[in-house]
């Protein structure tokens, strides 16, 4: 028997279990186990555990498998559960209940089929829309490219003309054209005033231009 003191001073009595369990020399010693009453230790009193910092990866894992076992085991108490309630069951009842089960598996897999057939159906109709639909698209994106190409073509020709309608200098009639220039010389030169006025020509002077005909840029 010993006598030991509570957290909060009362005096309470606890058994020693001592049990003897058998050493190596084969001599019986006592093992003492804490009192079942007994307070904390003072050692342990404000001791909290740290919490095991698992890395990311594991903790994934483990939630993994707990999650696959909960779920295991859950689907051998359903599959138990069912046995017994068949076992359960005897005689016409069970014949019964077979039959129903029979039954309802047919229909559903009937229903199953013509849900499918119309699933196949309505997945043929509209490919046959979409197909139309790219048909479409396919012929008039021609159409468009035949008419970008027809009215390349209009506008080429309409160039080539243009082009062909300027006069060009050939060999035939580069003499005359030289002898022209230099007979009507083109002076690009000109010369702009304060007031807006444009005056053309290397050679010309203000004073031989009237007011009148002075050509101005903006009114």
């Amino acid at each position: 028997m010993s006598i030991m003191l509570s957290r909060n001073g009362s005096r309470i009595f606890n058994l020693i279990n001592i049990n003897y369990v058998p050493s190596r020399n084969s001599r019986a010693r006592p093992w003492v186990r804490k009192p079942l009453g007994s307070p904390t230790a003072k050692s342990k009193l404000f001791r909290v555990p740290q919490k095991p910092n698992l890395p990311m990866d594991e903790t994934e894992e483990i939630r993994r498998l707990h999650n696959i076992y909960f779920t295991q085991m859950k689907s051998l108490r359903v599959y138990f559960y069912e046995q017994s309630l068949k076992q359960a069951e005897s005689g016409e009842s069970a014949q019964l209940k077979l039959k129903q089960e029979d039954e309802e598996h047919a229909r559903l897999m009937e229903e199953n089929r013509l849900e499918n057939e119309k699933t196949a159906k309505k997945r043929e109709e509209r490919w046959t829309v979409e197909a139309e639909k790219t048909r479409e698209r396919v012929i008039s994106s021609l159409v468009k490219k035949e008419q970008q190409e027809e009215l390349y073509k209009s506008k080429l020709g309409e160039f080539i003309e243009m082009q062909k309608s300027i006069p060009i200098i050939s060999k035939e009639n580069i003499e005359k054209a030289i002898e022209e220039a230099l007979v009507n010389p083109v002076d690009f030169n000109y010369a702009i005033d304060l007031e807006g006025y444009v005056y053309r020509g290397k050679e010309t002077s203000i004073d031989k231009i009237s007011p009148e005909n002075r050509e101005r840029l903006c009114n």
